[in-house]
């Protein structure tokens, strides 16, 4: 029997990174933004279109900028609740609450449910989208919705990203992390760009974005004197080397992950009853995740689904179910059902995907998705 794991990070050998790993070594600047978290950072941002700076990890990237935006206490964000939990988290640890929208068919944020809220609610600090699996969200459509709400209200409201999933990702030739006020990637091992562990938060705001550099350095502005909340979210020379070695080659593995994931979405359409995400032809996706979805009227069986392709060997997720409102800690923000959110969390199942991945692979888990239909 196969065993198919669910991801395998994209990473050098160890005869790609010895030169710079021994150099750092060898001068003893592993930390505190020298040679390669300043290249790292400038790269990252001519890749994107915009201005780049690191951080430990897309949560903290997350959390400095929803405050570095002008979050107050007790101010609103609204978010998917169709998102990882991080999203809400750093909300909540920025002293904001969560009020949960609505996702559209490609689990994205709901334009529609965003501009109902934005009626109902008069004390939001910011709206959080989310580029879901590498799926770009409405951009162009939540824009307008969000300017429109600040003009009433005679106030700045920001518009970020929780674009963990989405460093190369792009809508109409323009990639992101340049929407919205700013934009925050993960970069670690599931993750298209993979520097192990890590987040850059971009943006074309150069202010906003010094203080985000304060605010990884424990909010110091000079000589020990903190200014800013803050904390040591500093990213090291080892994560900054490997995230650099992978960004040189990233149109290189989108190349192939776009490849394999048409040959993966052409078998599954034609040999599964499973249903398949939405992939426009004006998006560019990294396919972080290659989700599917069971069919409506056999939800009730996806977990016995995934337990079937597990006895197979197959490593699967349900990404992401439950859906945040519908979690432990963020059950107090719920204030009402989310039907199309919970429907679809209900019939997601995230299979094997890897720049990696050969065809045998993924024969070998569609062939047994398809048994599973001939049951």
């Amino acid at each position: 029997m196969k065993t198919i794991p669910l991801v395998k990070p994209d990473l050098p050998t160890l005869d790609d990174v010895a030169q710079s790993f021994s150099e750092i070594l060898a001068n003893g600047k592993i930390t505190n933004f020298s040679k390669y978290v300043t290249e790292f950072e400038k790269e990252a941002g001519e890749y994107v279109g915009a201005i780049a700076v690191t951080v430990s990890s897309g949560t903290m990237g997350l959390l400095f900028t929803v405050q570095a935006l002008g979050l107050q206490k007790r101010q609103k964000v609204i978010l998917p609740s169709f998102t990882f939990m991080a999203t809400a988290q750093a909300v909540l640890y920025a002293g904001g609450v969560p009020v949960f929208a609505e996702c559209e068919e490609d689990l994205t944020l709901a334009p529609a449910d965003l501009a109902d809220l934005l009626k109902q609610h008069d004390n939001v600090g910011g709206v959080i989208g989310t580029h879901v699996y590498g799926m770009p969200a409405h951009v162009n459509e939540l824009q307008p919705i969000v300017d429109d709400y600040a003009r009433r209200q005679g106030r700045p409201v920001f518009l970020m990203y929780d674009a963990a999933h989405a460093f190369g990702s792009s809508l109409d030739g323009r990639r992101v992390g340049s929407f919205g006020q700013a934009e925050v990637f993960s970069l670690s091992v599931t993750k298209t760009l993979v520097s192990v562990e890590g987040g850059i938060v971009t943006s074309r705001d150069q202010q906003f974005l010094q203080r985000i550099k304060k605010m990884r350095n424990y909010g110091i502005e000079a000589n020990y004197n903190s200014w800013w909340p803050g904390m040591n979210g500093k990213m090291s020379e080892f994560h900054a080397i490997i995230g650099l070695f992978n960004l040189r080659r990233l149109d290189s593995l989108l190349r192939e992950r776009k490849r394999k994931a048409k040959y993966y979405f052409q078998q599954i359409r034609e040999r599964t009853g499973f249903e398949l995400l939405p992939w426009p032809e004006n998006v560019e996706h990294t396919f972080k995740d290659l989700t599917v979805l069971v069919p409506q009227a056999h939800t009730a069986q996806r977990d016995t689904v995934m337990k079937f392709l597990r006895e197979k060997g197959i490593e699967t997720r349900a990404y992401f179910c439950p859906p945040v409102h519908d979690q432990e800690l963020f059950k107090p923000y719920s204030d009402r059902p989310l039907p199309l959110t919970e429907s679809l969390a209900r019939r997601v199942i995230t299979l094997p995907f890897y720049t990696s991945i050969t065809e045998d692979e993924m024969d070998y888990v569609v062939d047994a998705l398809a048994q599973y239909n001939g049951r």
